[in-house]
């Protein structure tokens, strides 16, 4: 089975880069499956994540970027221009390799497009990375900005038209799987995390609480840190260590050396399973979360949770009072008792890690992976028909 993933780039350490590295991985490894990576503005600079030897990576060499320093209109008129090239380069690709699958991402407009727009027989996949409802509420970084929200409307309108030509939608959560509904058949396939590989687990003894995510709106790091100015008002002995990186850095880096209460702002570390071993609880405080993947992965090492409900995501992984906490309406004074809890009661910080485990098996690349390898045959046998 030939199966192209497009993306625009993969250079940024980010959650979905990583899904879909590894899935790729584990088609072209495990299944056997010949895989492409075509990505379009990758130029020479090196993929975030390992790619097999054996997955192919075309890049089409498109460099649209150098335009985000014109204004709004010759953006605009420069952007189609290239459009035009980037289709036809697409098109010969796709009549050279003809692929039975092409996937890509909700996350860029450009690139469904692309694909919508293609003659070239094939099933077409769309992958939701990102909760649609945020999507059309726009990210809190371009509220404020017209000229972003202006670019975010035009991108939302032609992933709505274009998405109505894809075959199917995979969701990470059914939320987000019924907003898409109306525009295409969908359906609900979780990611897969690579649960602890160690060996270990954490022993939920040291004074350590750790945040794993990157360092922008999203996450809703203020509101950590409100949280943690309560927790360490309590617990002055105790530890918040961040790893990330982000465009906020620097302004993370500034409120944890204003508060002065034993935050610790890291970069984003390859060991990262060694530092969750190193701590006692995981917090997660974002404002949208498609998914998570740092939940089920603290979980896998036996860390409890504690993670506001927001769209999609949290509330899907964490039950509530089993294996973490989930706090509804952003209220930061319960989301601080509840860290305050595990904290002050060990043997519930331990229960609840010991369930944190088993939650973590459902997102295992054995139970995940055989989902996508059933739909990729039964897709493939209906669009030979």
């Amino acid at each position: 089975m030939k199966i192209v993933y497009i993306y625009p780039q993969m250079v940024e350490r980010a959650g979905t880069e990583r899904i879909l590295s590894d899935k790729m991985n584990y088609l072209a490894e495990q299944e056997g499956y010949e895989i492409v990576l075509l990505t379009y503005e990758q130029c020479s600079r090196p993929l975030a994540f390992p790619l097999s030897p054996k997955i192919r990576h075309v890049d089409l060499d498109m460099r649209y970027y150098p335009y985000y320093r014109y204004n709004l209109f010759v953006r605009l008129y420069k952007w189609r221009q290239l459009d035009k090239v980037l289709q036809a380069r697409y098109d010969s690709f796709m009549s050279e390799f003809l692929p039975d699958i092409v996937i890509t991402t909700t996350s860029y407009a450009r690139p469904v497009a692309m694909v919508s727009r293609c003659a070239i027989p094939c099933v077409r996949l769309l992958e939701s990375h990102i909760d649609r409802r945020y999507i059309m509420n726009n990210a809190p970084a371009v509220k404020g900005n017209l000229k972003e929200w202006c670019l975010g409307f035009l991108d939302m309108r032609t992933l709505t038209q274009c998405a109505r030509r894809f075959d199917l939608l995979v969701a990470l959560t059914q939320s987000d799987a019924d907003e898409w509904s109306n525009f295409l058949k969908t359906i609900v396939i979780t990611n897969m995390v690579h649960s602890n590989p160690t060996g270990k687990l954490a022993s939920l003894v040291r004074k350590h609480v750790i945040f794993v995510g990157r360092y922008t709106l999203q996450k809703g790091i203020p509101d950590l840190f409100k949280v943690w100015q309560i927790v360490h008002s309590r617990h002055p002995d105790w530890h918040l260590d961040l790893y990330g990186e982000g465009d906020m850095r620097d302004e993370v880096m500034q409120m944890a050396q204003y508060l002065n209460a034993n935050i610790h702002v890291n970069a984003p570390s390859s060991r990262i399973f060694d530092c969750y071993m190193e701590s006692s609880i995981l917090v997660l405080t974002s404002l949208f979360e498609p998914f998570g993947l740092v939940l089920p992965e603290a979980m896998s090492c036996g860390l409890p949770v504690v993670a506001f409900i927001c769209p999609s995501g949290p509330a899907q992984i964490i039950t509530d009072g089993v294996d973490g906490y989930l706090i509804s309406e952003r209220k930061i004074s319960l989301f601080a008792d509840k860290v305050c809890q595990l904290i002050e009661f060990p043997e519930i910080r331990q229960r609840m890690g010991k369930a944190a485990i088993k939650s973590a098996e459902r997102y295992m690349p054995s139970v995940v992976m055989p989902l996508w390898c059933k739909l990729f045959e039964t897709i493939q046998k209906i669009g030979n028909k």
